[in-house]
């Protein structure tokens, strides 16, 4: 069955992991978090989610009322639905008139949760079909990423996105690697402006900025590269990577983001903007070590269920598969050959080995990865 995907609004971050707790995973997932304010109705506008879930401690203001209501107005498709820890008469009749259709407390069961959110969407749907609403296409957001380097994260993020737009894909790939980022050399790309230049333009972040200081590679995919210097690294601050995440949505069928293998605050809010978390690593003691740390920090993130294992240089080793999925009770999602005389002629070349020897097994083997990517989605 297809997961609804919900959108979470509060200004209470206590509140944020007692809904993901309080959320059935196997029915719903939460596409984002925001407060009410403009960023959340670029992330509703962009995101199209299923469900707008408000949740407040104690009544919900007027100003936020307001703003659900103006939500309601102006997006057609998502259903709202309120929670509350003061579910009062004044309040249901309010909710009524701001376009919410469901008011819950918030300590509802799952269970109980999870089967009114699912009527109220169905519900919706069944208004927006009357409203003969066109088809909405959601994109998809791809983190690579790997606490540690030298796992090829790169590689194979740069090539899965050359492998999709292959495909006929609509691909934007973002270096934000913003100290140490070199998705431009595998490409054969000399920027002119980076993503700096971008988040210092005085028009903003903007569809027409972001494609103004991006690059398109002759195979299709478009590149938002990382600054030419490490120290312009701390211009670019979280808030500016969720909002060209949150712009270029609607205009792309996948956003590839390359992130530094480091937790810092750029790559923890693209990692909570990504809809899967690809976690490159290899078959060797230290990566196994690294995946573990990394999903631990990411099960406090309340990420981890959007993480997937990506085994890169996969070869004949003392660790195996079977040890990673045994040890972190999850499946390999994709297994990558080791060939890195391959990887180091077309790194040097900055040709992507997906287009310059289609014929390797490294080529293949990312291509059936872009392919699984590609199927998922649709």
């Amino acid at each position: 069955m297809e997961k609804l995907n919900i959108v979470v609004l509060t200004e209470d971050m206590d509140l944020r992991i007692h809904i993901k707790n309080r959320l059935s995973s196997e029915a719903f997932v939460i596409s984002g978090y925001s407060d009410f304010g403009s960023a959340a109705v670029l992330k509703i506008e962009n995101m199209f989610p299923d469900v707008i879930l408000c949740a407040t401690q104690g009544e919900f203001s007027p100003a936020q009322l307001d703003f659900i209501q103006n939500v309601y107005t102006s997006i057609a498709g998502s259903v709202i639905v309120l929670m509350t820890d003061k579910v009062t008469v004044e309040l249901l009749n309010e909710a009524a008139q701001v376009g919410a259709r469901q008011v819950l407390p918030l300590d509802t069961p799952m269970g109980e949760l999870t089967e009114k959110i699912k009527a109220a969407a169905f519900l919706e749907r069944q208004r927006s079909s009357d409203l003969v609403l066109g088809p909405r296409t959601r994109s998809r957001v791809l983190g690579f990423f790997s606490g540690k380097g030298g796992t090829g994260k790169t590689t194979v993020s740069v090539n899965t996105a050359v492998a999709l737009a292959r495909e006929g894909k609509r691909v934007l790939l973002i270096d934000c690697d913003l100290q140490f980022g070199d998705v431009n050399l595998l490409l054969d790309l000399e920027p002119k402006d980076t993503i700096v230049e971008l988040v210092q333009e005085r028009g903003g972040i903007m569809i027409d900025n972001i494609r103004a200081f991006s690059m398109v590679h002759s195979s299709g995919v478009s590149v938002l590269c990382a600054p030419k210097s490490a120290e312009f690294a701390e211009l670019v601050t979280a808030r500016h990577i969720e909002t060209i995440i949150d712009v270029v949505r609607p205009y792309f069928d996948f956003i590839l983001v390359d992130l530094a293998p480091a937790f810092n605050d750029v790559s923890i809010s693209a990692i909570e903007n990504c809809d899967q978390l690809m976690l490159v690593y290899n078959l060797e003691i230290l990566s196994l070590k690294n995946a573990k740390v990394c999903l631990e920090i990411l099960e406090q993130l309340q990420q981890r269920d959007k993480a997937q294992l990506v085994i890169n240089k996969n070869l004949n080793s003392m660790i195996k598969i079977k040890d990673y999925e045994n040890i972190f009770e999850m499946p390999v999602y994709a297994a990558i050959a080791n060939d890195i005389k391959t990887a180091n002629l077309c790194l040097n070349k900055g040709q992507p080995f997906v287009t310059s020897l289609p014929k390797t097994q490294i080529a293949k083997d990312v291509r059936a990865l872009a392919k699984k990517i590609s199927q998922e989605k649709q």
